[in-house]
């Protein structure tokens, strides 16, 4: 009997401090520079991403959509410059990381791309840095959602 007391306990407290991974499904609107508009469109159920980016500007549209397994294996994947990209997604509390290697010519740029929620869930905050030629370099932008 104390033994399924004592499991009960722990499986109680597991998932009293188990947190719902944040959704961070929706619409977002970037304006990156006068005449560019970068939207994403996010869709997340259980471990499974699916991000379509749409990049517009005075040369059109352009589209690119990616499906991840969050936890799961690598994803290989052309970007819209053409070169390809492996990526996995992991969880890092209630962050999604996305650890990269872009393939550009015959180097290999190693990527990390950290997105966070606010807390009223309307903006998405997106860090990435970058190491090229020995150089890191960080960046960071803001996504507002679009009802």
């Amino acid at each position: 009997m104390q033994k399924l007391w004592t499991l009960l306990v722990l499986v109680l407290a597991a998932s009293t401090n188990a947190q719902t991974p944040t959704d961070f499904t929706g619409r977002w609107r970037q304006q990156t520079k006068p005449g560019t508009l970068r939207q994403l469109e996010v869709e997340q159920k259980s471990s499974t991403l699916r991000v379509k980016t749409m990049v517009s500007n005075s040369e059109g549209t352009r589209n690119l959509e990616v499906r991840y397994e969050i936890g799961g294996p690598e994803t290989t994947y052309k970007g819209l410059d053409g070169d390809e990209f492996r990526s996995s997604v992991r969880w890092d509390g209630p962050t999604l990381v996305f650890d990269t290697i872009e393939h550009e010519d015959a180097s290999e740029i190693p990527q990390k791309v950290v997105w966070t929620l606010s807390a009223d869930g309307n903006v998405l905050q997106v860090d990435k840095q970058v190491t090229k030629s020995g150089k890191a370099a960080h960046s960071s932008a803001a996504f507002v959602r679009v009802p």
